[in-house]
């Protein structure tokens, strides 16, 4: 029997092309199918039923160019919140609801607004400034507590400008708008 002798070092046996393009065919359709599947925000609105007038009265607030009363609540870690109203550029009113025990003094932040709603029962806005490191479900809590009235004996009232009708509702704050959480 005669062996044969392979040669090993020839270039011919140990050169050839491998194709990626199948592979690469794969990805390229695989990974925008998989980045369009996946969902990173989740916007929810949240439905109110409110009647018309009040609808009406809360777009016309919404709609306004020129505030005359605009109210502020500023949030800090440290010392809570600031409730503040302003006529025009001016501070006319400020209170500071300090935190109680290290959380959120929700109870008393909805008393001070419950306050100037029934002073001012046309406005509908709420300006919101929280601090850097407020977490979002405390900015949900905050605006929990502004929208409506805990109690369904406390209405506000006001006139209708159209038909001249007392309109009541127990809608505080439902437009709160964020102010200063975006840094240029």
């Amino acid at each position: 029997m005669r062996r044969r002798r392979i040669n090993t070092n020839s270039d011919s046996d140990s050169t050839f092309e491998l194709d990626l393009s199948p592979m690469l065919a794969l990805m390229v359709t695989l990974i925008p199918v998989m980045l369009l599947a996946t969902v990173f925000v989740r916007v929810t609105i949240i439905e109110t039923s409110l009647p018309q007038l009040v609808e009406k009265a809360i777009e016309e607030d919404r709609n306004k160019k020129d505030r005359s009363i605009t109210f502020k609540v500023e949030m800090d870690q440290q010392k809570g919140f600031d409730v503040i109203a302003f006529e025009g550029p001016r501070v006319i009113y400020k209170k500071n609801i300090p935190l109680k025990n290290t959380k959120w003094d929700l109870q008393t932040l909805h008393g001070e607004l419950y306050s100037l709603k029934t002073q001012h029962p046309k406005i509908f806005r709420l300006d919101l400034l929280p601090g850097e490191n407020v977490k979002y479900d405390d900015l949900v809590k905050v605006m929990d507590e502004a929208r409506n009235s805990k109690s369904e004996e406390k209405k506000f009232s006001f006139p209708d400008k159209d038909s001249g009708q007392l309109v009541e509702t127990g809608v505080m704050f439902p437009d709160v708008v964020f102010a200063g959480i975006m840094e240029g």
